[in-house]
């Protein structure tokens, strides 16, 4: 099934329907998909992976392994090759990941149940860092999370996403700089699942207002340079992700793409950083978008199975040539081969 789904793909240009808007409906051709056919429950023995990430010197993968066939060790971090091979498992209970712009460190947030950390990891040493979590830190309750790193490589955005109890620090973006351990913000109050866009000029997220604006919980723009921010979508209050999955900025250019679930599958869109020209770029689905740091690729993944069950494979689209493929289509099932877990999984174990 994956090599005809492969030839199709490489035989058919990518379906475009225009839309001018995101809250707009596109014109489209009849379903590929049946109610079912896309998603779901993973069939026996299939992999999950999640936050597929290209190093920023485009040598190697890191991802996030959401579960091993027959384990219970869950959200596992792996490094390997280009080529999909000589994987390591660097560390558990991981469910973001961010190269530093040298690709020398990784920015992670770790979950421990419902409570989040902001790590970093420098990959030469091994050593790690805990940013947020301890009672003698500025974060220091556990609701830190999604670090991404700005460009000059000692700062990294993060976003505090909920209120634990006596939180002394407020809901919304900060940053952290990682040299002098000097914490600034809120940027924005409110303001959560921020990823930086077009060399950090500007931040995407879900905003959220003190009076319940009708549109709390809608994407927004902040920027940077003038302290200003903008609603980019406009559903009904807290429905953004009911409708589509979080938006993720281009690091190197004005383009935004998220996935939204259209005619029984989720599909990718790009649109531009204010919301205009929003435009659909796959029809045989696609969700978990994340940019290459050069802004030219995002890497996806896909349920090729077709049918009740799913089995994900990591893609690429290129924005240039404006063609997709299977991330390693020269490996067996498009997937990697991962060894045995060790007897003893390497964990984050935060300090509170």
């Amino acid at each position: 099934m994956l090599r005809i789904m492969v030839l199709w793909i490489g035989a058919s240009l990518l379906w475009l329907p225009a839309c001018s808007s995101l809250d707009g409906e596109a014109n489209t051709p009849e379903p590929l998909f049946r109610p079912g056919d896309y998603g779901g429950d993973l069939l026996p023995g299939a992999e999950e992976f999640w936050n597929v990430r290209l190093s920023p010197d485009g040598t190697r993968i890191a991802l996030v392994r959401l579960r091993t066939p027959g384990s219970i060790t869950n959200f596992q971090l792996w490094i390997m090759d280009r080529d999909g091979t000589n994987p390591e498992l660097i560390g558990v209970n991981v469910l973001t990941i961010d190269w530093s712009p040298d690709g020398r460190k990784l920015a992670l947030a770790v979950s421990v149940g419902i409570s989040f950390y902001i790590y970093t990891l420098d990959l030469e040493t091994r050593e790690a860092t805990q940013w947020s979590g301890r009672e003698d830190q500025f974060f220091s309750k556990p609701t830190a999370s999604l670090p991404i790193w700005f460009e000059d490589g000692e700062r990294l955005l993060v976003s505090v996403f909920g209120k634990a109890y006596k939180q002394p620090f407020k809901r919304g973006i900060y940053s952290i700089h990682t040299r002098t351990g000097q914490i600034e913000g809120p940027l924005l109050e409110l303001f959560e699942s921020a990823y930086l866009g077009n060399h950090d000029q500007y931040a995407l997220g879900v905003k959220y207002t003190p009076d319940g604006d009708p549109l709390d919980g809608n994407a927004a723009r902040y920027d940077f340079a003038t302290g200003e921010w903008t609603w980019i979508t406009h559903f009904a209050q807290d429905s953004l992700n009911v409708f589509i999955e979080p938006l993720t900025a281009n690091p190197a250019t004005t383009s935004v793409v998220f996935s939204r679930f259209v005619e029984n599958a989720w599909q990718l869109f790009l649109m531009e950083s204010d919301g205009a020209g929003v435009r659909q770029i796959t029809r045989l689905g696609g969700d978990n978008p994340r940019w290459s740091y050069d802004g030219r690729k995002i890497f996806f993944r896909r349920d090729v199975h077709r049918g009740p069950g799913a089995r994900y494979v990591p893609f690429v689209y290129d924005t240039v040539t404006e063609t997709e493929a299977p991330l390693w289509p020269n490996l067996p099932d498009s997937l990697p081969a991962f060894p045995p877990l060790p007897e003893n999984v390497p964990l984050f174990q935060p300090a509170r």
